[in-house]
C-alpha cells in the first residue's frame, strides 16, 4: 500500500512540475516621421524617430522592426511615416 501512495505521489509530482506557466506577451506599437532628400533618407530618418519613441518606453532595438512605411514626394524632398512592431 506504501508503495502504491508513493508511485502516485511521484506521478502527481511529475504532472505538476511539467506544466509550463503562461507567459503574457507584450506588444507595443510606434510610429515616427521623418524628412530627407531622397526615399530611403526619409525611411531612415522617420524609423530613427520611431525607434527612439520605442527605446524611452523600454523596448530594446532587437525587440521591434519596421512593420510598414510610407513615402510621399514633396517639391523638393521626400517625407515619410514608418510603424514599428515591438514584441517580448
Amino acid at each position: 500500500m506504501k508503495k502504491l501512495l508513493t508511485a502516485a505521489a511521484l506521478v502527481a509530482a511529475a504532472v505538476t512540475m511539467s506544466a509550463q506557466p503562461a507567459l503574457a506577451v507584450e506588444t507595443g506599437n510606434f510610429y515616427g516621421t521623418g524628412t530627407g532628400p531622397y526615399p530611403t533618407d526619409a525611411i531612415g530618418s522617420a524609423e530613427k524617430v520611431a525607434r527612439t519613441y520605442a527605446r524611452n518606453t523600454g523596448w530594446l532595438d532587437s525587440q521591434c522592426y519596421v512593420r510598414s512605411s510610407d513615402v510621399r514626394s514633396q517639391t523638393s524632398y521626400y517625407s515619410a511615416t514608418v510603424w514599428l512592431y515591438c514584441q517580448r
